[in-house]
């Protein structure tokens, strides 16, 4: 009996891993043995024995290169021992870093194992010269990759084993806190960006504590220090630091710097200590840490939440520049009063223009300056009146003078008369003869006389 499955084309590679088969003629997906892996595909369609094995596609149980890769490079992953490696051996095949990364071969006088070591965890472990011939001793995982079918150890941690057996200890130390979780990103707390309150774990007679302190006074003079003196180097520095950390976690301050002034490395070799590391590791206040080596790390430095390498970072990482700050508030206090005064009298001008706008838009003034131009306008139209009045009547004295100087009876005045036979005007003798009547009118009245000759001008 075989089991008809239900396997969607995105999942085929799963399922076939998993024990199920392809019938290449009919085009479905079966099992012969129901396993739990493969109960998710099946949906109760049953096959008799035999119907299926006849048309499976030809070399059906060989798996793709693909496939096989993957088995491998999940059966590493998924194997314990894989994961932390712990090899020694002679550098070999190393010809300098690619883009920051150091690709290599550990061997000893039978094989050789090839490794990588990232550009990311080179610069956090890598903390000796590191050549072609070098003793070293590793920490790390191995992995398969599918695509080339090649093994390769990731380093996690590396040691120079000239350097001797305190040296491969811490390594281990250091790999067993990692594998811990002690390193990892999400347990770093942030530090906070304007303390009132920070400690200080160092010696009260060292060079840290005076290079915090001056740094501080510069960024933030108000900022609270609490020093914690404890011995840096010796028999007692381990559990004074101790002590230093816990008690000032207990006062819950903003941050506390675990610090000295510099030295060898054997001088900062306590700072590698496992209870030191879990006493930084277990404060709720963030915790910065400041050795004094640019690139030696110690224990602390891996587990603290900011790892800096003087006093001086660690001051002006866990104080900001207050003063700066205020500098540049005052400045911008200042800009913000040049930038009012300007706009107050810009606002200043404009409403002074609105007002005389405003003054020029006033009903009454208008009206006041429209009856005044009315006036003027009236008094202009009265004198042209007046001056064509005096021009009119000059002139109709003129015509009356020339109209007088044409009128008979203006004549008449001086002597002459007007004569007319039968209403109409004498102005020959020819047009009367003797006994006809005329009118001879003069200024004051009327002659009626009659014709007793007439005489002709030759």
């Amino acid at each position: 009996m075989s089991y008809r499955l239900n396997v969607p084309y995105l999942q085929k590679d799963d399922a076939k891993r998993k024990g199920a088969k392809w019938n290449y003629t009919e085009k479905y997906w079966y099992c012969e043995e129901l396993t739990d892996a493969l109960r998710r595909w099946y949906e109760g369609d049953e096959i008799e024995a035999g119907a299926s094995d006849a048309s499976t596609e030809p070399f059906a149980e060989y798996q793709t290169v693909s496939e096989v890769n993957r088995m491998i490079a999940e059966r590493f992953d998924a194997t314990d021992c894989f994961q932390s490696i712990l090899v020694k051996g002679e550098v070999t095949n190393y010809r300098g870093t690619n883009g920051g990364h150091y690709y290599f071969s550990v061997k000893d006088e039978n094989s050789l194992l090839s490794c990588v070591m990232w550009s990311s965890t080179a610069e956090r472990i890598l903390q000796f010269t590191f050549e072609a011939g070098k003793k070293v001793a590793i920490i790390g995982s191995f992995k398969y990759c599918e695509k080339n079918g090649t093994g390769t150890l990731h380093v996690r941690q590396i040691a120079d084993m000239g350097a001797g057996e305190a040296n491969l200890r811490f390594l281990e130390l250091k790999a067993r806190l990692e594998e811990e979780g002690l390193f990892a990103v999400e347990h770093k707390k942030p530090i906070p960006k304007f303390p009132q309150r920070v400690g200080i774990v160092t010696s009260r007679d060292g060079d840290a504590r005076k290079d915090i302190e001056k740094v501080a006074g510069k960024r933030n003079p108000y900022v609270q220090l609490i020093l914690y003196h404890a011995n840096v180097q010796g028999q007692n520095a381990i559990r004074t630091m101790i002590e230093g950390i816990e008690r000032l976690d207990a006062m819950q301050l903003d941050t506390i710097i675990v610090s000295r002034g510099g030295g060898s490395q054997e001088d900062v070799i306590v700072y590698n200590d496992e209870a030191l590391a879990r006493a930084v590791y277990n404060a709720r206040t963030p915790v910065v840490t400041a050795v004094g080596h640019e690139s030696y790390w110690t224990l602390i430095d891996y587990v603290a939440d900011k790892r800096v390498a003087t006093p001086s970072e660690a001051a002006e990482e866990t104080i900001p520049d207050v003063m700066s700050v205020i500098r540049q508030i005052r400045q911008l206090e200042r800009n913000i009063s040049n930038n009012m005064r300007s706009a107050l009298h810009s606002r200043m001008q404009k409403l002074k223009t609105q007002e005389a706008r405003l003054e020029g838009n006033d009903p009454v003034r208008r009206l006041k300056e429209r009856k005044d131009r009315l006036n003027h306008l009236s008094e202009g139209l009265q004198q042209k009146i007046r001056m064509l009045y005096e021009t009119k009547k000059n002139r109709f004295r003129i015509l009356l003078e020339r109209l007088n100087g044409l009128s008979p009876t203006a004549k008449l005045v001086r002597g002459f008369g007007y004569i007319s036979h039968d209403g109409k005007p004498l102005t020959s003798v020819g047009e009367v003869k003797s006994g006809d009547r005329l009118d001879i009118r003069i200024h004051d009245g009327q002659i009626v006389t009659t014709v007793k000759e007439t005489q002709g001008t030759s």
